[in-house]
């Protein structure tokens, strides 16, 4: 029976009520939440505060807590996003070994070798992903998403191979000749599918990084921007025009009424001296 029947989903997108989950217990476990309270217990407990202290004691304390968690939301929430994804990429590369081994056991050992060239390929690019530690872009995400299901569905391929090799070379009822052709056609098929997997799978290695950030390598015509290279323009050509009538005014002021002598110290009006 092939390993495949309790697969673990994609990693994104994350389900938010796992990320929820996830906050609530590491806030429940923080002493940040439940430290802050033992105070408050103590003095209700030994120094005979009354119920109205108390109760405003704990609500203090109660907004204290929330308003930590509140200014660390954004870093937790990291912090959880990464554990998450981490944990939901190794679960489906355990889960991949476990295939690639079951092939292998059952004498499909170039199906085996084929799948673990996926899984491989698979941790490239999740390391190239994920390990200069940005946020994670709707790119990203997309990118990862279809990787997972690019290599959960070529796995699947190579399972039904498995079943045609076996059906093909050993079968234990007797194939017709009509039969034969048929399993055959379907064979090539899957098998044409799996390679087309691969091609795109390294294509998409090959070209990550303008699949993440295209703007970062536009080239010729590409890297153009209308608006601004507009303005650029507009703005050059008024200062071309601002030059020329610059240039134009200095020439028929100096035809029409000669240079203008500098102003020396001796033409200066005198001050009167009491």
């Amino acid at each position: 029976m092939s390993p495949n029947q309790d697969r673990p989903g994609p990693t994104f997108p994350i389900p938010s009520s796992r990320l929820q989950a996830r906050k609530w217990k590491i806030a429940l476990e923080s002493p940040v939440t439940w430290a802050p309270y033992l105070p408050v217990v103590g003095a209700f407990a030994f120094l005979d505060v009354g119920v109205g202290w108390f109760a405003g004691l704990a609500a203090a304390v109660t907004a204290g807590i929330v308003t930590y968690w509140k200014g660390h939301h954004t870093k937790l929430e990291g912090k959880l996003i990464e554990d998450l994804v981490r944990e939901s990429n190794e679960d489906q590369d355990k889960q991949l070994i476990k295939e690639v081994r079951f092939l292998q056991k059952n004498g499909h050992g170039n199906y085996a070798t084929t799948l673990g060239s996926f899984l491989e390929k698979k941790q490239q690019v999740e390391k190239a992903i994920h390990s200069d530690g940005s946020n994670l872009t709707p790119e990203k995400k997309e990118i990862e998403s279809l990787i997972d299901s690019i290599v959960f569905g070529v796995a699947d391929q190579l399972h039904r191979l498995s079943q045609f090799d076996d059906r093909l070379d050993r079968p234990v009822i007797p194939l017709s000749d009509e039969q034969r052709i048929h399993l055959e056609t379907s064979r090539e098929e899957v098998a044409g599918r799996v390679h087309e997997a691969w091609n795109l799978i390294n294509e998409t290695w090959d070209n990550l990084g303008t699949l993440l950030n295209p703007a970062a390598t536009l080239t010729g015509e590409d890297s153009s921007h209308l608006e601004l290279d507009t303005a650029i323009s507009r703005l050059k050509r008024e200062h071309e025009i601002a030059d020329r009538v610059r240039e134009r005014m200095t020439t028929e002021w100096g035809a029409a009424f000669g240079e203008a002598e500098p102003i020396s110290q001796e033409s200066m009006p005198e001050s009167e001296s009491d």
